[in-house]
């Protein structure tokens, strides 16, 4: 489903700004020229300059995403290679457009604990109810699906950047129809930005997991240089 070329046909969804349409036309020229797989090197990851995610569909290949462009309020438009475009806010899926199936819509958003459990936990509600409307095997249906989040505790992970401090934190999920339960996963950092997530976001669907690789206007220098002694270290 992802490749490793942005379609430039997609760009025409964007025609209505300019600025926005060049600098995704550069996004496209500079991250993929030459590209031959899915993974960054170091030196490309230290001097990228857009947003990106790698992506990757329960077994299926590794890909790499790249950020098009930012709406009001915080939405962010990663594009695929086949005019497929992921929205996330607050490192949740909460549109798709050109997948298989997609969802259309997300109700109650601003009650999302993504949005405060790490940041504010005392005052942070840990349970969410919200309406999903999904294009599912080319039929609109609409479900109810309802959560539980906890927080695991700290976790270091290892990012294409370098070792990040994290929080754990997990979704416990059920589509209430049909009863189908699934659980996601997010890794937050102490600001409750999410560098990692594992989603599922259709009832039986596969399993999406998203893993930072660079974000612009996020300071990851500390991390680059534990990176680099930590390579240094395994060369000796």
């Amino acid at each position: 489903m992802f490749r490793l070329l942005l379609i430039p046909v997609f760009l025409l969804i964007l025609s209505a700004c300019t600025a926005v349409t060049s600098e995704v036309r550069a996004t496209i020229e500079y991250a993929f020229k030459d590209a031959e797989d899915a993974e960054l090197s170091q030196d490309k990851i230290d001097s990228f300059p857009y947003t990106s995610l790698y992506a990757q569909w329960s077994d299926k290949p590794q890909s790499l995403i790249v950020l098009g462009y930012v709406n009001k309020p915080d939405d962010w438009h990663f594009i695929t290679a086949e005019k497929e475009t992921l929205v996330l806010r607050n490192g949740r899926i909460i549109r798709t457009q050109s997948l298989n199936n997609n969802i259309l819509a997300v109700s109650n958003l601003s009650n999302d604990p993504l949005r405060c459990i790490v940041t504010n936990q005392a005052d942070c509600e840990t349970y969410w109810q919200r309406q999903y409307d999904i294009e599912l095997n080319k039929k609109e249906i609409s479900r109810k699906v309802t959560s539980d989040f906890s927080i695991e505790g700290g976790e270091i992970l290892n990012l294409p950047i370098g070792p990040v401090a994290t929080t754990r934190v997990i979704e416990k999920g059920e589509f209430e129809l049909s009863g189908e339960r699934f659980i996601n996963e997010f890794w937050l950092e102490d600001d409750g930005h999410v560098v990692k997530s594992k989603q599922t976001l259709f009832p039986g669907g596969d399993e999406l997991t998203l893993t930072q690789v660079t974000w612009i206007g996020r300071d990851y220098s500390q991390s680059r240089s534990a990176k680099k002694e930590q390579q240094g270290q395994e060369a000796q």
